[in-house]
């Protein structure tokens, strides 16, 4: 190894640290806050009998403990230079799992949301039907339930040599059942938000282009109660929540997700130190990214929905009064 490649080496090395001190230290902080911000925001009773408030309750409750099993681990290590999954295989493997866990969890729920905002859209009032509180808790449920089951193999597949610390090992007989799953978890969900959300985005359009209705009918559309037409514009800022979160998780996982297909897809290629170790970085910087991502939605929250912006006011006015109404 030449003295290039090891300046190279530690020179990204110290950048690494250095990015994870100055961003993930605050992400870390601020992302648990406004999580539990955004449980408690979406547990008011003017928000949670909607139908995407379980799901977005259920996505902060996984970037939680996405936050607290991945994110700690990095800021603790960029400040001590102490990481205790590369000390015990048992912490390793059940960190992994937890991580992996919150990670599916998290794009499960959101890949949720675009597909219910898609079926309150549609033209079809059968489809539009599908949308209910009871359809919403079984898909919840039964979703946890199975990636708890099928993610129970991905701990086994990693090992705690000297040359893997905390690892996937190639040598695992799970290794490529492994593969398959974390290339599944990185383009499933890709794809799912991008078809769902440009078909709502389509049924928009499309009841935006229809025609002025007659004025038999308006005069019956004029006749609506308040409490529906605020049932509507409640639907429209859960839409537009729904399309920012897509839009944020694009931007922040994209590389995160090409990294994880470019390992795979380059996993039996001989690398230089220096390919080995530009890897690394973009490793981190991905990673780095789609943990902003987790602490940044109480933000994109605020931005879209002048319903939960006015509850996050009135919670600051008197805290006290809102937790207990949790309770």
């Amino acid at each position: 190894m030449n003295s290039t490649t090891v300046t190279l080496s530690i020179y990204l090395a110290n950048a690494q640290t250095q990015i994870v001190r100055s961003l993930l230290t605050p992400v870390y902080i601020i992302g648990n806050l406004t999580n539990l911000a955004n449980i408690l925001i979406f547990l008011q009773p003017t928000l949670r009998l909607h139908v995407c408030s379980y799901y977005f309750i259920g996505a902060s409750l996984a970037h939680l403990l996405y936050l607290n099993m991945g994110c700690s681990t990095r800021v603790i290590w960029a400040w001590t230079g102490y990481d205790l999954s590369l000390k015990s295989l048992i912490f390793c493997q059940t960190r992994v799992y937890f991580v992996i866990f919150s990670l599916s969890a998290s794009r499960y729920l959101l890949c949720l949301i675009s597909i219910d905002r898609w079926m309150i859209t549609s033209r079809n009032a059968l489809t539009r039907q599908l949308s209910t509180s009871k359809t919403a808790r079984r898909l919840i449920i039964r979703g946890i339930v199975f990636l708890l089951l099928i993610i129970i193999h991905a701990p086994f597949a990693y090992v705690l040599t000297d040359t893997i610390p905390c690892g996937a090992s190639p040598q695992s007989n799970l290794f490529i059942l492994y593969t398959i799953f974390n290339v599944a978890l990185s383009l499933i969900p890709l794809t799912t938000l991008v078809i769902f959300s440009l078909l709502i985005l389509y049924n928009i359009e499309q009841l935006r282009s229809q025609q002025i209705a007659p004025v038999e009918q308006t005069s019956v559309i004029n006749n609506v109660s308040h409490a529906g037409r605020r049932y509507k514009k409640k639907d429209m800022q859960f839409i537009r929540l729904a399309l920012i979160q897509v839009a944020a998780y694009l931007i922040f996982n994209t590389l995160h997700a090409y990294n994880t297909i470019y390992a795979v897809a380059t996993q039996y290629r001989i690398k230089t130190a220096d390919q080995r170790a530009i890897e690394g970085f973009l490793n981190g910087i991905g990673l780095n990214l789609h943990y902003t991502y987790t602490g940044i939605t109480f933000f994109l929250y605020t931005m879209a929905s002048v319903s939960f912006r006015k509850i996050c006011i009135d919670i600051l006015r008197n805290p006290v009064k809102h937790i207990l109404t949790c309770i």
